[in-house]
């Protein structure tokens, strides 16, 4: 009788429609992950930038932020930091990382226990975070880069690193015997205060044996990335060739805009890594799950992705805020939020301490009228325009109208709650066409924005 009963009540109690399937292994849910780094502040970095942004590669930016060192302490590399900031700043807001190379870079070939001991001081492993705070938008300095590769084995400058606040400190193993040129690491690095990367890519350093062999570059590269794993390769920049034709620059292409690949610099991989693990997900209610974690978010403010089983046309919002889906996943970013569809599985990018509510969302009656539009630009401006919106059947027209006049809308389309238009933006002459997907429930309208060559930044408009 029991058991007749449990299953009675099993028929009538409808099922879930949301289940939790797990924590993805990269953001993106990702095959592989690639991860640059560059080590000095040479005239050279600009150039360096320029390049990775050609091929969608994002970099930990390793710089010796000290401008006027003494002349006894000067290194070649250093003393050009100055004229560097402009584009350093730039950089963070196009998705690199700052790290710090020190202040002034101290060298020593084989260092020693007492020139480590004054070389790694507060002035320079502090001091250098500091600059960098001070000088850039970044929120946080989570990496350290050690120069000349000088005393990452030693467990006492491993502590000062870590008690300065650094999660992750990049070695440059044994260059005298050439242990840098392929350490060969392609995972996380179990040991964060010395932290190995896959290989070089550079030539002419002191060891005079770096490759430039780019068959052996590409094929290193090919490997990790059909194992799903970490391609981390290193540069000097003053030790590069550039332009399309050069050995760096065809590596960057062979390695760069994977559709499935996470473009991600170093320390927000490691700091990734701390919140995937620490992150706990927890049913509360039917289709509301709260997402939790207890680490600082200062550090920690970047996104997790969770794999749900959803049946198709489902929403989420994270609090009060409804995600926008975007069809193909933002590479590299490591702090956005939205949702993406895989076949039977949504997958929900989102910062933790926040719930998730999955609904069907409700077409309104109409989406004609003024939607006042606010998004952030990928460089952290605010920006808010009016969207006019008229729709005759299926078909969207209108305009986006903002502090830089007015731009036409083309090609719009109403399909249910989904909506896709083109703005064609005009200027010196040119025209720029912006496409926008997005979804709406009742008042409110989820956009994401894709200017021609940059990821997709979400947009929000609202109905006065």
């Amino acid at each position: 009788m029991l058991f007749l009963i449990a299953l009675l009540f099993a028929v009538m109690v409808p099922g879930q429609d949301v289940r939790f399937k797990g924590k993805t292994k990269y953001l993106h849910n990702a095959r592989a992950v690639v991860v640059h780094s560059i080590d000095d502040s040479t005239k050279y970095v600009p150039e360096t930038i320029d390049a990775m942004d050609r091929h969608g590669i994002k970099a930990t930016l390793f710089i010796s932020t000290e401008e006027d060192p003494a002349p006894e302490d000067r290194f070649f590399t250093q003393l050009q930091v100055r004229d560097l900031w402009p584009r350093l700043r730039k950089a963070v807001g196009d998705g690199h990382e700052i790290g710090s190379h020190s202040r002034q870079h101290s060298c020593k070939k084989p260092d020693d226990e007492a020139f480590c001991a004054a070389a790694y001081s507060e002035y320079e492993i502090a001091g250098s975070r500091d600059d960098i705070l001070r000088l850039t938008q970044q929120p946080y300095v989570w990496s350290w880069c050690y120069p000349c590769g000088n005393c990452a084995t030693y467990p006492f400058i491993q502590k000062r690193i870590a008690a300065a606040g650094y999660i992750v400190a990049r070695n440059y193993p044994n260059e005298l015997q050439n242990g840098h040129v392929r350490p060969d690491v392609q995972d996380f690095d179990e040991n964060t205060m010395n932290a190995g990367y896959t290989q070089v890519v550079q030539h002419r350093n002191s060891a005079r044996s770096d490759t430039v062999d780019l068959a052996a570059l590409n094929a290193k590269f090919d490997e990790v990335y059909a194992k799903g794993g970490i391609y981390h390769f290193m540069s000097h920049p003053q030790w590069l060739d550039f332009g399309p034709q050069g050995f760096y620059e065809s590596h960057l292409r062979h390695a760069g805009r994977k559709p499935d690949a996470w473009y991600v610099p170093m320390g927000p991989l490691y700091a990734f890594r701390s919140l995937r693990d620490r992150t706990e997900v927890k049913q509360e209610s039917r289709n509301t799950f709260s997402v939790r974690n207890d680490l600082d978010k200062r550090i920690y403010g970047g996104t997790v992705t969770l794999e749900f089983a959803a049946p198709e046309g489902m929403a989420v919002r994270a609090g009060h805020d409804l995600l926008a889906e975007l069809g193909q996943a933002p590479q590299g970013r490591w702090d956005m939020e939205y949702v993406r569809r895989d076949g039977g599985s949504l997958y929900v990018t989102v910062r933790p301490r926040t719930t998730l509510h999955f609904f069907q969302p409700a077409a309104p009656s109409s989406i004609t009228g003024a939607w006042k539009l606010s998004y952030r630009t990928r460089n952290g401006l605010e920006r808010q325009s009016t969207l006019h919106l008229q729709v005759d059947g299926n078909k969207v027209s209108g305009t986006l109208e903002g502090d830089r006049g007015k731009a036409p809308i083309s090609d719009g389309v109403l399909e249910g709650n989904r909506l896709r238009l083109t703005i064609l933006r005009k200027g010196n002459n040119d025209e720029v066409p912006v496409s926008c997907e997005g979804a709406w429930d009742g008042g409110v309208l989820y956009l994401r924005l894709a200017f021609p060559g940059a990821d997709a930044i979400p947009a929000v408009g609202r109905l006065p």
